[in-house]
C-alpha cells in the first residue's frame, strides 16, 4: 500500500497533486499543532493496478470558510485502525512511537533532558511513561511512510512557492511546499504557510528581548571601542564554536611566533562554545572588551556575535573559512532555505577579506558570503602548508601504526561524512538508515579491508558498532582526520569539503550519497555531486559495496578549483595570509587581478 506524488501545482489559489494510489489510499494534509486534517477534492481514474488520483484544496477554503492557519501541514495519510494503541503502532509503525518519543521529549524540564544527557542516555534510550505515549499516538493518527515522491518532483520544489499579497499589499500569505526529514530519516514534503505584515524598514527586526541585548551589547562595544587606544598592532584569534583553535587560525598564530612578528604584534586569544549550554553575560563581555581592542580579527566558521557588532572601519576582520570546496550550500547561498542568514544582520557581511584556497573560488565564495569577490584572497589552506612536507606523511603513519597495527595489514577505508541537520544543535547521521554493518563487515572481510567510521565533531551520536565486527570496523572520531589520510587507501564522503586535502595525495575518493535527492532538496547544493564529483558516485548500499568490492574508483581528473593550487606556488599560504593581511604587502597573486 503506497502513495506516489507524481506532481504538484498550482491552479491561481487551487494547489493541485497528482498522485497514485495501490489499494485506494487517500492524501490528506496534517497539522500537528491543531490535530486537523484537510481533505483534497480528488478525481480518480482507474488505471493499471491501482488508481491515478487528480487532487486539489482551495488555499483560502479549508472546510470551514477559512483559509489554512499558518504552520506546517503534513502530506499525510489519515490512519483508519482502532484504537490506535501503543502496542499496534510498535508492532505495526515503529517509525511513529520513535516520533511520538522525541515529541514527549522536546517537552520535558530541561532539567530532566540535562540529567540524562549526564548520564549519557539519548533521547531514543530514555525510559517513557506507556500511558503517556500511547496518548500521543492517539491524538495524531496520520502516516507519512507510505508516502512517495518523484525525484523530478524532488528537484523542483523551490519553484513551488507563491505568495499571496491582500490589502493592497499591507500583509501578504506565503505558501511553501518544503522538503522535511522524520526523526527516522523519512522524507515528506509540507505545505508550509506563513502570514506577513509588510515591513518598511527590513533592516531591523521586530523589537525582543533577545534584540534589547544584542543593541545593549553593540552600544558596549562601541563605548569601550572609543576609549582604548588602537596601536594597530593588536590581533585576536576569535572562535565561536570550540574551545580550540581551528587548523588554519593555529597555523597562522604558529608562523606569527615563528617569523617572530609577536615582538610587533600583541596576539589575543578567544574561543569558546556558545553553542552549548547557558551562555554567561560576563563571557559575552570579555569576549565584546578583545573585539573593541582588537585591530586585527581572525576568525573561522560561523561567529554570531558578527551578527550584532561592527568591529569597526579601523579593525580588520578576516575570515580563514576552514573548507577548501564542497558541495553543500552555506552562508547566503542558502538564501530563503531553514537557516540562511539574515541579508541585513549577518556576520558575514562583515568581513573585510576571507581566505580561499585558489583563485578559481572566488564567485563561489561570493555568493556564499555576500561579499564582493575582491574581499576573497586566494591564498591556499594555511592548514595545508607542511601537508605534502617530506617526513609529515611518514611520522603521522608511524604515530597511528603504532597504536593500530592492523592499518597496515589491508586496504583502509576512511568514511568521513558531513553531519544531517540545520546546525550544530541538531547534527546526526542516520546510521541504520544508510549502513548495513552486517554485509559492510562482510565486504570488509572478503577484500582484506578495514572500514573507518571518521565523523563530523558536530555528531554527538556516535556509530554503534556490535561487538563481533569490531576487528574490521573502527569508530575513530577522535582521530585527527588528516592525520587518518595518510594511512587511508579509499576516502568515502558525501557533501563534504574533506576530499579537497585528499585529493592532493592523490588516492581515490568515492561519494556515498544515498540521500543526494532529498539532500539537494532540503540543504542544497551550489553544484551537484553527479556534476562535479571527482570520483565514483554511489546512490545506493548495494551500490557502494559493489564498488569497494571491486576497487571499481578509479580517480577521475578534478576540476580546478577543487586542488589547492596555492600549493603550487612558492611559499606558505600563512606567509601569504600575514603579508597581505598583517604586513600591507601586495603579494602576487594574492587579490584579485
Amino acid at each position: 500500500m503506497t502513495i506516489t506524488v507524481e506532481d504538484i501545482s498550482w491552479n491561481r489559489v487551487f494547489l493541485e497533486v497528482r498522485y497514485r494510489a495501490t489499494d485506494g489510499e487517500s492524501l490528506k494534509l496534517y497539522r500537528l499543532r491543531s490535530q486537523r486534517f484537510v481533505n483534497f477534492i480528488e478525481e480518480r481514474t482507474e488505471e493499471g493496478n491501482g488508481e491515478l488520483v487528480r487532487a486539489r484544496v482551495n488555499i483560502v477554503e479549508t472546510g470551514n470558510r477559512e483559509p489554512f492557519d499558518d504552520g506546517e501541514w503534513l502530506f499525510c495519510e489519515r490512519i483508519a485502525y482502532e484504537p490506535l494503541t501503543l502496542a499496534w503502532a510498535e508492532e505495526h509503525m515503529p517509525w511513529l512511537v520513535e516520533q511520538v518519543k522525541h515529541r514527549v521529549w522536546t517537552s520535558l524540564p530541561k532539567r530532566v533532558r540535562k540529567r540524562a544527557a549526564q548520564e549519557e542516555i539519548t533521547w531514543r534510550e530514555y525510559t517513557y511513561d506507556r500511558t503517556m505515549l500511547a496518548d500521543r499516538i492517539a491524538e495524531h493518527p496520520y502516516n507519512t511512510h507510505n508516502i512517495e515522491y518523484a525525484p523530478e518532483l524532488l528537484g523542483r520544489l523551490g519553484d513551488l512557492s507563491r505568495v499571496f499579497r491582500y490589502v493592497n499589499g499591507k500583509y501578504s500569505c506565503a505558501a511553501s511546499i518544503l522538503p522535511r526529514t522524520d526523526r527516522t530519516e523519512y522524507n515528506n514534503l509540507v505545505l508550509a504557510i506563513d502570514y506577513y505584515v509588510k515591513n518598511k524598514n527590513p533592516r531591523f527586526r521586530r523589537f525582543s528581548k533577545r534584540q534589547l541585548e544584542k543593541q545593549v551589547f553593540a552600544a558596549f562595544h562601541r563605548v569601550v571601542h572609543g576609549l582604548v587606544p588602537h596601536k594597530g598592532n593588536r590581533v585576536l584569534f576569535l572562535k565561536e564554536n570550540g574551545d580550540e583553535p581551528t587548523d588554519n587560525m593555529a597555523a597562522i598564530r604558529d608562523r606569527m611566533i615563528e617569523r617572530g612578528l609577536d615582538a610587533d604584534f600583541v596576539i589575543d586569544e578567544r574561543y569558546r562554545n556558545t553553542f552549548e549550554g547557558h551562555q554567561n553575560p560576563f563571557s559575552w563581555t570579555r569576549d565584546i572588551v578583545a573585539i573593541a581592542r582588537a585591530d586585527y580579527i581572525f576568525i573561522d566558521d560561523y561567529c554570531p556575535v558578527f551578527n550584532f557588532i561592527d568591529p569597526g572601519d579601523d579593525t580588520v576582520l578576516t575570515q580563514v573559512w576552514h573548507a577548501g570546496v564542497g558541495f553543500k550550500s552555506v552562508g547566503y547561498a542558502r538564501f530563503g532555505i531553514k537557516g540562511s542568514p539574515d541579508p541585513y544582520q549577518s556576520a558575514h557581511r562583515r568581513y573585510n577579506y576571507a581566505l580561499i584556497g585558489n583563485e578559481h573560488l572566488r564567485q563561489i565564495y561570493s555568493e556564499v558570503f555576500g561579499i564582493e569577490e575582491q574581499a576573497l584572497l586566494a591564498t591556499g589552506m594555511p592548514r595545508l602548508d607542511h601537508f605534502l612536507d617530506e617526513g609529515h606523511a611518514a611520522e603521522a603513519r608511524a604515530d597511528l601504526l603504532a597504536r593500530y597495527p592492523w592499518m597496515d595489514e589491508g586496504r583502509v577505508v576512511v568514511f568521513a561524512p558531513t553531519f544531517r541537520g540545520s546546525g550544530q544543535r541538531t547534527a546526526h547521521y542516520p546510521y541504520e538508515e544508510y549502513f548495513d554493518m552486517e554485509a559492510l563487515y562482510e565486504m570488509c572481510c572478503d577484500t582484506n579491508t578495514y572500514f573507518v567510521f571518521e565523523m563530523h565533531h558536530f555528531i554527538d551520536e556516535l556509530p554503534d558498532i556490535p561487538e563481533k565486527f569490531r576487528d574490521r570496523i573502527f569508530d575513530l572520531s577522535e582521530e585527527n582526520l588528516n592525520q587518518l589520510f595518510f594511512v587511508a587507501d579509499v576516502l568515502v564522503t558525501d557533501y563534504s569539503s574533506c576530499f579537497y586535502d585528499f585529493l592532493l595525495l592523490k588516492k581515490p575518493v568515492v561519494f556515498y550519497v544515498p540521500d543526494k535527492v532529498i539532500y539537494e532538496a532540503t540543504r542544497g547544493v551550489q553544484r551537484t555531486v553527479d556534476e562535479m564529483a571527482p570520483g565514483v558516485v554511489c546512490d545506493t548500499f548495494a551500490d557502494f559495496m559493489d564498488v569497494l568490492a571491486t576497487n571499481a574508483y578509479d580517480a577521475k581528473e578534478p576540476d580546478a578549483s577543487m586542488i589547492d593550487r596555492c600549493l603550487e606556488n612558492s611559499g606558505l599560504a600563512t606567509d601569504r595570509a600575514i603579508n597581505t593581511i598583517l604586513l600591507g604587502k601586495d603579494v602576487p597573486g594574492v587579490k584579485m587581478k
